[in-house]
């Protein structure tokens, strides 16, 4: 098979390089395509490692003589698959930390990631896209360009790339070409980014703008004169539909004419350099004129509708490149200097009133936000922002090809498997699992999951001794999801930074701009990843390494502290979750080193792990009081129970307390955060109450948490849960009372108290007699209280840590 795929590759590569022999193409740059077109087209089970884009390919090629001969060779002979065997190319030289653990996931996911690129596209993405792009305001006062700011893997490159092909589009991918990341894909343009990106050569912001003119003069003209060479129809011929045009271009680009035709682009730009010196205003005339005839060129090729849709599409991808700022003499300085990237929007002022549409793509909200501090901004800076155009958010999100997922057929052991928990969340992690064509799937399994930590915390020694506290913050924030301070300035820097290199997810960008509206959202296999990391940062010297992170950051004001209480105890449940999973792997753990988080663990386990020992047998032989003489312990009603959660969501209403709810928690690995006007729960943990059964409503209970901030320790009864006040129904037909009846648990936590009772005075912890409402829900009974237990944890001096006092009540 692999055979034949490269005897296609090899005729197709065959063929363009004598296409460049026949244009009188030099010798040296005939060996950059070759090798270019080598790597690029090449079957994925090659999984040749080195980028493709030309420019590096010059660099391989001036370091590595060898490669000189292997071109000349295969150029002559029509055989490139001997690259396989080129150490430079492969990197099977290097003896990296991941292929000393056995696997090499930058390897695989380079061939992967190709793979992955031409698999289907799921949904309408694009689609919504172009609706909403024709439906802005664009002309006089509103500009013709907009962002799309989001994390990392979201499919934003995907999602216009596949645009293409409903518009006509001109692409330019702006990676710098030195970045040789295993994901680094699709190729970058190098001689794009070589022109556009390099600041050194902008003398001044005028240059620049003269520089970025010139570019465009020379991209609208060459676009124009290869339409002409491709799709030109004479008059009585039939014309293109509009999709038709946008469809066949896009494909014509994808076979190499993309880098041949920005050569030509750049070297014109190149040989056009005393043009600069030239009134600016003269240029930018030219580049509207010049846009001006690559619209008659389309329309003489093309049908298109009477309407003021976009005609002509530009995209940036990797835009953040144009970050850096331009040496103004006037204002040397200036805090406020003028960026590359507000060079090319000013540029593109002048195409207003024309069917022209422009995308940046970044991860960088910074690239688009204004200054940081609302206060510095005037009203007419205020009054200008409200005509820009919003930045473009939503991309593919839960849009696996099995979902919707049916009701009844799945099972608990088939849930922590991770290619089942990639499917959900965005599309980077099972695009790349599925992709596992010629490779080994366990091996790709393990790489996806190495990359997502990777991602997470920005750093690619997942397994070193050393991180930064943002790496750290953000993989806590996955897991116990943690509110920041809305006021503060630092949070405000914290959260662009999380969404730039810790995979962090934009929900909405307000009109002012001034902030984001910004979470982890419930990802599975991300929280997955992040309760690895998070086991790796627990071990020494990492052992504080949760709350000393919450320390931290109360202490910097960066976390609100309005909800300091229900963040403590939601680390308290993670830790004791974290001890059970390791309590119950305690084998694979001393195998491999890793415990796999989203199997779940024994509901039972999980409640030792969350109490002391000595108090262990008192939880475990409490006995409901139901009306109904009864001689079963807890113990005995949760004996087959399972827990699985690896991370938190927020609910925005009360519609999480149900069983149908559970189902859904239990299924992603999630535990709930009700939401703000939700009285008497704060959190809910749902509960498989046998693991052997189908996943479904009539197997589901919960664990119902209230968390109190009282000083001092008060009645158990003023805050007892009832799940029938919040319409958590545990009926389910049956014929049998035994049958019919399913238990659940309340925890009441009280975090606030400063002064513990007397009797607790002399322990650590120390056990009361009060009411516990631990209820079993019977449609033929009913509910009643017995003899509970409370827990007080004493306080540590003043400290504000998560040791303080807490008093927990448990059901």
């Amino acid at each position: 098979m692999l055979d034949e795929k490269w005897a296609k590759a090899n005729k197709y590569i065959s063929d363009m390089v004598k296409k460049f022999q026949y244009i009188g193409m030099k010798d040296g740059e005939l060996l950059v395509h070759a090798l270019s077109l080598t790597l690029l087209y090449s079957p994925p089970e090659a999984l040749l490692r080195a980028s493709p884009n030309p420019w590096v390919c010059e660099e391989l090629i001036n370091d590595n003589p060898e490669l000189v001969g292997f071109l000349q060779n295969a150029i002559k002979s029509g055989r490139y698959e001997l690259a396989m065997s080129l150490p430079v190319l492969t990197g099977r030289d290097r003896n990296t930390e991941g292929e000393e653990r056995g696997v090499d996931y930058e390897l695989v996911n380079t061939g992967a990631a190709s793979v992955a690129w031409e698999a289907n596209y799921q949904g309408k993405y694009h689609e919504l896209l172009l609706k909403n792009i024709n439906s802005m305001k664009r002309g006089r006062g509103y500009p013709s360009s907009s962002t799309i700011i989001q994390s990392s893997g979201t499919g934003k490159s995907r999602m216009v790339h596949e645009l293409a092909s409903l518009v006509f589009t001109i692409p330019f991918n702006l990676r710098n070409p030195k970045e040789r990341e295993g994901m680094a894909y699709p190729p970058e343009d190098s001689m794009v980014w070589k022109y556009l990106c390099n600041v050194s050569k902008a003398k001044s912001v005028k240059h620049s703008e003269a520089r970025t003119a010139l570019f465009f003069i020379h991209v609208f003209s060459e676009v124009a004169k290869e339409i002409k060479r491709v799709f030109w129809v004479s008059e009585t011929e039939n014309k293109l539909l509009p999709g038709d045009l946008a469809h066949r271009w896009k494909k014509h680009l994808s076979h190499n004419t993309r880098s041949f035709l920005y050569e030509q682009v750049v070297k014109a730009c190149e040989e056009g350099e005393a043009l600069l010196d030239a009134n600016l205003d003269a240029l930018y005339r030219e580049s509207k004129h010049q846009l001006g005839q690559l619209l008659t060129t389309l329309n003489a090729a093309c049908i298109f509708p009477n309407s003021n849709d976009v005609r002509v599409l530009l995209y940036f991808d990797k835009a953040h490149e144009l970050g850096p700022a331009v040496p103004d003499d006037k204002q040397p300085t200036n805090n406020k200097k003028k960026t590359l990237y507000d060079v090319l929007c000013s540029s593109l002022t002048h195409f207003q009133g024309s069917p022209i549409f422009t995308l940046f793509l970044s991860t960088q909200p910074s690239m688009t936000l204004p200054a940081p501090s609302a206060e510095t901004v005037g009203l007419a800076r205020q009054q200008s922002m409200k005509i820009c155009q919003a930045p473009l958010t939503e991309l593919p999100f839960d849009c696996h090809p099995t979902f919707p997922l049916r009701p009844g057929t799945l099972k608990l052991e088939q849930l922590g498997e991770p290619p089942f928990l990639a499917r959900f969340g965005r599309p980077l992690f099972w695009t790349l699992i599925e992709a596992s064509k010629g490779t080994d799937k366990s091996e790709l399994i393990i790489a996806t999951m190495e990359l997502a930590r990777l991602k997470l915390i920005y750093d690619n020694n997942i397994h070193g001794e050393e991180f930064s506290s943002l790496a750290m913050l953000a993989t806590l924030d996955v897991l116990i999801t943690i509110d920041y301070e809305p006021r503060s300035e630092l949070a405000r820097v914290r959260e662009l930074e999380m969404v730039e290199s810790h995979m962090r997810i934009i929900f909405s960008v307000p009109w002012h701009r001034f902030y984001i509206r910004s979470g982890y959202p419930s990802e599975p296999f991300l929280a997955e990843a992040a309760s690895r990391q998070m086991y790796h940062y627990l071990k020494s010297p990492y052992r504080s390494a949760m709350s000393g992170i919450l320390q931290e950051n109360f202490d910097s004001g960066l976390i609100d502290v309005s909800q300091k209480v229900e963040l403590v105890m939601r680390l308290l449940l993670r830790m004791a979750y974290i001890n059970a999973i390791t309590v119950e792997q305690a084998e694979e753990i001393h195998r491999t080193d890793e415990p796999n988080f989203s199997k779940g663990c024994n509901f039972l386990v999980f409640l030792q792990a969350l109490f002391a020992n000595r108090f262990h047998d008192v939880i475990l032989r409490a006995e409901p009081d139901n009306g109904v003489p009864s001689t079963c312990t807890l113990e005995d009603a949760f004996e087959h129970a399972v827990v699985r959660f690896t991370h938190f969501v927020k609910a925005v209403d009360d519609s999480v307390v149900s069983t149908k709810s559970m189902v859904s928690g239990f299924l992603r690995g999630a535990a709930f955060i009700c939401h703000n006007r939700q009285k008497g729960i704060d959190l809910v943990i749902p509960i498989l109450l046998n693991k052997d059964h189908i996943l479904e409503e009539s197997s589901m209970s919960a664990l119902f948490i209230q968390v109190m901030r009282h000083r001092r320790v008060g009645s158990l009864t003023a805050c007892r849960i009832d799940e029938t006040r919040h319409g958590f129904s545990l009926d389910k037909v049956s014929t049998t009372v035994q049958e019919n009846s399913r238990p659940y648990v309340t925890l009441v936590a009280e975090l606030g108290v400063d002064n513990p009772p007397r009797k607790s005075l002399a322990w650590p912890l120390a056990i009361a007699t009060l009411p516990l409402p631990l209820h079993w829900s019977s449609r033929n009974s009913t509910r009643g209280t017995v003899s509970e237990l409370m827990v007080v944890l004493r306080r540590r001096g003043r400290s504000s840590s998560p040791s303080k006092a807490a008093r927990t009540s448990i059901s």
